[in-house]
């Protein structure tokens, strides 16, 4: 009776799995986003073939992240049991199994987490209305519900993935390559929600855990909706989106490895081929090709990958919105 009952939850799981994973494939394959991976540009050691296999990588999390917010939903589990950070991690290990290139996942995982558990909180299948305002606010109780075995099993993701860390902590957050640090976050008690309110000083993908993903909800989302309710093509609405975001936000991945000044540039630069229509006029669609072509850089330095994990968030969202390509 009990293995019944829980089938329609796992197809509701199973769907929104479904969603998450096609953001990432739609995200990777979306051209021409400037200085990003995408169907026409690769790097040098990571390919859109390591994107696509990351896609496939993180059903299995994904699904597991759903059903758990299922489980919040109906009252079975408590949002501590969640196991979000655990979930991450699997993520990144899955991904880290399937291909041989750099960091495709880490970012993306890391916003889609609770975005996804948020969802299913919401009460999301095709037959319900999408609520961005209830998705926001069950995103920012799963955010302050982490525990600290969220904080060492995220750090453990970090450490998978061989992504670059946090940037500089403070106020007792140990760094992320600090041999110690796991030993830190238990002994002080640090949960992932701590980690990631003294990370969003500096780290967007950290202020968007804190904030409710405010930045996929009311500049990522809209922008797709906007541009694709107009023009039906989901590419076009995807690079708008990424565009739109650049321009408003410096990336945190080009500030971590250039300095905000430069960050600060190539927002600027965003700024104007937006200003020129961006991919909606023929001009500005030049300019975009152009501005592609200027952040491509051997040693990828310029690459707005945290942009990109944003963009992913926000289609992820639309796509619960029906939006489809």
């Amino acid at each position: 009776m009990l293995l019944t009952s829980l089938n329609p939850l796992k197809n509701i799981a199973e769907e929104i799995a479904n969603l998450a994973q096609l953001a990432v494939a739609l995200e990777a394959c979306s051209y021409p986003k400037p200085g990003a991976v995408h169907r026409f540009s690769d790097f040098k050691d990571t390919k859109l073939e390591h994107f696509i296999a990351g896609s496939i990588a993180v059903g299995p999390a994904m699904r597991k992240l759903a059903f758990k917010g299922l489980l919040v939903k109906n009252g079975k589990i408590n949002l501590q049991n969640v196991n979000i950070g655990k979930h991450i991690m699997e993520a990144i290990i899955a991904t880290r199994n399937l291909h041989h290139g750099g960091n495709t996942n880490l970012g993306v995982v890391t916003l889609l987490a609770p975005t996804i558990v948020g969802t299913a909180m919401m009460g999301y299948n095709y037959h319900h209305k999408f609520n961005i305002n209830s998705l926001s606010r069950n995103v920012k109780k799963i955010v302050k519900s982490t525990t600290v075995k969220d904080a060492i099993n995220f750090y453990r993701a970090v450490g998978e993935a061989k992504a670059g860390g946090l940037g500089k902590v403070s106020c007792g957050i140990p760094d992320v390559n600090d041999p110690k640090a796991l030993k830190i976050l238990q002994d002080k008690n640090i949960t992932l929600y701590k980690v990631m309110r003294t990370c969003a000083k500096w780290d967007t993908i950290c202020s968007e855990w804190i904030t409710g993903i405010q930045i996929s909800t009311q500049i990522g989302y809209p922008t797709i909706k906007e541009v694709y309710d107009k023009t039906g093509d989901l590419n076009k609405a995807i690079v708008q989106c990424f565009l739109t975001i650049l321009a408003k936000h410096a990336d945190s991945l080009i500030a971590r490895k250039n300095g905000l000044k430069i960050a600060k540039k190539v927002t600027e630069k965003a700024k104007k081929v937006l200003a020129m229509g961006g991919v909606l006029t023929r001009n500005g669609l030049n300019e975009v090709k152009k501005l592609d072509r200027e952040l491509k850089t051997p040693d990828n330095r310029l690459n707005p990958g945290t942009t990109a994990d944003l963009t992913v968030n926000s289609i992820f969202i639309s796509l619960l919105d029906n939006i489809r390509p």
